[in-house]
């Protein structure tokens, strides 16, 4: 029975229900102190052969999908060369940082969406996503309370974070969490179809004058008269963020993502004989994805949410002692 709960893989599930299968067919079942009685997410069938629970029953994890960690460490890589360039421009007055932050700037959508995307993703393969949702929200409101309280009063300015792109994981994570029933319920590529209709449809709310519409087609909305609702992506002209990504229209880039996930964990509607919760596979993508191309970028995006967190704190106090030590030697 231990075998073939921690079954990672199809073969191996199959190798283990038909080894029990033996044992019961060898032993009978239901005799007074029968090891095999307490099963807890199993059922027996009517000629006592024995099939997983889908409801109570998961594979312990599947493989890994390695390029999905490669590419979240690329994106991060870019994040924090761009945010480098934005403290050595901003903050220490280098030119030529504030020259390269301004030429990469067009990039930045870009490798933050891919991130986004990714975040979304990795939602399917979370262990308990309404946790993650909550450990998020409260790292998110420690960067805010750092950057708009602490940073200030040590005159660092330009660095107020209100709704990151860590608020917007943590919003998107428990959205998700809420509504996960009713998502799954709906077809994969259906699902990603939506998504990316929605996000179109509500990327023109931070523009201005803000609308909703694509295709040519507008529905006009009335001028934003503050901030309150920035973090919805409703904000005046002189709104000023140092990494600003409300929920519209970004939070369908990351539930984007989790139908993307969807395809990869269960890329088959079909139940297995075996017992295995229906659909769950680790044959989802080519072999490829799931092989390690490179180590640095594997750890990065693994490690994504410490490199976000520390980079900026750790690159300011590097350039400030840098700006010390050529002071004195000067």
């Amino acid at each position: 029975m231990t075998q073939l709960v921690n079954a990672r893989t199809e073969a191996e599930a199959d190798a283990a229900a038909a080894a029990l299968n033996g044992r019961i067919a060898g032993r009978g079942v239901g005799g007074i102190g029968d090891p095999l009685l307490p099963l807890g997410g199993v059922n027996w069938d009517q000629k006592g052969s024995v099939a997983a629970n889908p409801a109570a029953w998961q594979p312990d994890m599947m493989r890994r999908v390695a390029l999905i960690d490669e590419i979240r460490g690329l994106c991060v890589l870019c994040m924090v060369v761009f945010h480098c360039l934005f403290v050595l421009g901003s903050q220490f007055g280098v030119a030529w940082g504030t020259n390269l932050y301004e030429f990469f700037q067009p990039a930045q959508p870009a490798f933050a969406a891919m991130f986004i995307l990714i975040s979304g993703i990795c939602a399917r393969f979370s262990r308990d996503v309404r946790k993650r949702g909550f450990i998020l929200a409260g790292i998110a409101a420690g960067i805010t309370l750092v950057t708009v309280l602490l940073l200030p009063y040590l005159e660092i300015g330009d660095m107020r974070v209100w709704f990151g792109v860590i608020h917007l994981l943590a919003a998107s994570t428990l959205l998700f969490a809420l509504g996960k029933r009713i998502l799954d319920k709906i077809p994969s590529l259906m699902g990603v179809l939506l998504c990316l209709g929605l996000f179109l449809f509500f990327s023109p709310v931070t523009q201005n004058p803000p609308y909703l519409g694509i295709f040519g087609y507008r529905i006009p909305l009335p001028e934003v008269q503050g901030n309150a609702l920035a973090f919805l992506g409703f904000y005046t002209p002189d709104f000023e963020a140092f990494d600003h990504f409300p929920i519209l229209p970004y939070c369908f880039i990351f539930l984007f993502g989790t139908f993307v996930g969807k395809m990869i964990r269960f890329p088959s509607p079909r139940r297995w004989g075996s017992g295995r919760r229906s659909g769950w596979d680790d044959e989802g993508l080519p072999e490829f994805c799931y092989i390690q191309h490179s180590r640095f970028f594997g750890f990065l995006g693994r490690q994504a949410l410490w490199f976000y967190l520390l980079h900026v704190p750790v690159f300011y106090g590097l350039f400030y002692l840098i700006r010390v030590l050529a002071s004195i030697g000067a």
